[in-house]
């Protein structure tokens, strides 16, 4: 038998533990200086990207990829986008509470993944305690629990699993052997017009194509009209149909709608539905005493969805799957490993891999239990309560400007407004417009805003996620905005007349 060769120098220097410090601590001063310089608004933009060709002509020369670490971590936090500065009113993604982010260095240098107990011990027993802990925090009864996984898609897909064998089970099925093929009717989902498109996205995966969602008519706040909704469960029945789940949205991602949750769980208990929140972003509201009633309901729910990703201050992903009893989360899977487990169907709680479909997970319960140690549950609440307070303070300045409009009246942190339109201009042409708005603020402006589109209206699209935002930067964004219209106007009117533009922002901005 040949000799072992010794470990390289190489090897040696890159696990040497002094050299990792050295690292360690380069890491924290730069992201430090980062957090301090976001705070400050230091930078033109919270959004400092170029066109994709530019960005990706930057890291095609980039000399930093042979240079070492320090310089690519320079060139990934100036080109990222600034989540912490107050400008940043994007997309629904944490600013991170700062501290939480430490525990991602711890997590990922243990590195245990989390399919059965022997890989992650720890996480395993933090896991199962926490998820019934944080799930009667929502509301859900005593003996509720669940499992954590990655991303608010996944969750919701586990979730109608679950119901989907649930229903199996009550037909005396065996769905997770046979597949939809198991039922002799074909199983939907009633869902709102204004819900993610995960649910749709589920239905398809899980074998029920582009009629295994039906839409529920919704109000002018675009919550989930029950009417629609009792007149659909009827439908469907008539046609012979069975239904696999009712979801409500907490709340929709478009607009910030909270759908009547009471309700829906009353039309589900009267006709023996399984009942499903999407509180992706919304459902933290449980953990506010102030807004805890837009929530009203969820405490009937068989499963829960609730990406602590987003109104939560955790760092992605990081997605709870509750349900009100503890031993359903395990009806979605009973898949064999010899490998891992001796027996599929035992109930065993501290191998997590039978309830999700991640086989390795990173240590997700290890960032919540960081939350509970430094801060507690109570911070969760202090962030809806500011989040929230910052939807409604927009919506304020934008009533009392002339010229402008709100789709709704926000419940949560989402605001959707645009410029009223002017006489003479058509809706399709005024679309446009906005769309240009927008465009040219990514080039010009501090902040970051998105676009959405209800009833073939388009919105600028406002989500408040960073706590530390104030109204003095709302004021600055809608004067930004409110500066840029009159050259954007004149624009679409010279194209409406065939003359020349000064450029209506339809190119992507160059690099700042």
């Amino acid at each position: 038998m040949p000799a072992l060769p010794p470990a390289s120098d190489a090897l040696k220097r890159a696990f040497d533990p002094a050299r990792f410090a050295e690292a360690a601590a380069e890491a924290s001063e730069a992201l430090a200086g980062h957090l301090e310089r976001a705070q400050t608004r230091h930078a033109p933009s919270s959004y400092p990207a170029p066109s994709p060709e530019q960005e990706r002509t930057h890291w095609q020369k980039e000399k930093s990829w042979t240079t070492g670490r320090k310089g690519m971590h320079d060139q990934v936090i100036a080109r990222s986008n600034h989540l912490h500065d107050p400008r940043y009113m994007g997309h629904q993604v944490a600013a991170v509470l700062p501290e939480a982010a430490t525990t991602g260095m711890v997590t990922d240098m243990l590195n245990n993944g989390q399919a059965i107990y022997e890989m992650g011990p720890s996480n395993a027993a933090q896991e199962d305690l926490l998820m019934s802990e944080i799930g009667e925090q929502l509301g859900l009864p005593s003996g509720c629990g669940g499992v954590l996984c990655h991303g608010g898609t996944l969750g919701n897909m586990v979730a109608l699993m679950a119901a989907q064998r649930k229903v199996a089970q009550d037909m005396g099925l065996d769905s997770w052997q046979d597949g939809v093929r198991a039922f002799p009717q074909p199983l939907v989902v009633l869902v709102s017009a204004r819900a993610h498109y995960c649910i749709d996205r589920a239905m398809r995966t899980m074998g029920w194509g582009a009629d295994g969602t039906v839409l529920v008519q919704t109000n002018e706040k675009h919550q989930m009209c029950v009417d629609d909704l009792q007149a659909q469960i009827k439908h469907i029945h008539d046609e012979g149909k069975r239904i696999l789940a009712v979801v409500g949205s907490s709340c929709t991602t478009s607009a910030g709608a909270y759908d009547p949750l009471e309700d829906l769980a009353a039309a589900c208990r009267h006709h023996g539905i399984w009942f499903h929140v999407d509180g992706a972003h919304g459902a933290s509201a449980a953990f506010s005493d102030a807004h805890r009633h837009l929530v009203r309901g969820i405490e009937y729910a068989d499963s829960v969805v609730l990406d602590f990703h987003k109104t939560c201050g955790v760092p992605a992903l990081c997605t709870g799957v509750f349900y009100a009893r503890h031993a359903e989360s395990f009806l979605p899977f009973s898949q064999h490993a010899e490998y891992l487990w001796d027996d599929a169907n035992d109930l065993d709680w501290w191998d997590t891999g039978k309830r999700t479909f991640e086989c390795t997970k990173r240590m997700l319960s290890t960032r919540l239990a960081a939350i509970k140690a430094e801060y507690g549950w109570d911070i969760w609440g202090e962030l809806v309560d500011r989040m929230w307070a910052l939807g409604q303070a927009l919506a304020t300045l934008i009533e009392r400007r002339n010229g402008w409009e709100l789709a709704m009246a926000p419940q949560a942190n989402i605001v959707c407004f645009r410029p009223s339109p002017v006489q003479n201009h058509r809706a399709d042409r005024w679309n446009e417009l906005v769309k240009s708005l927008r465009k040219r603020h990514l080039i010009e402006g501090a902040g970051y805003v998105v676009q959405t589109e209800f009833d073939g209206k388009i919105w600028l699209r406002c989500t408040l996620m960073n706590p530390l935002t104030e109204e003095a930067d709302l004021s600055q964004m809608l004067d930004e905005f409110e500066a840029l219209l009159p050259s954007v106007l004149k624009n679409m009117d010279a194209k409406e007349r065939g003359g020349r533009t000064d450029g209506d922002g339809g190119k992507c901005p160059t690099a700042r």
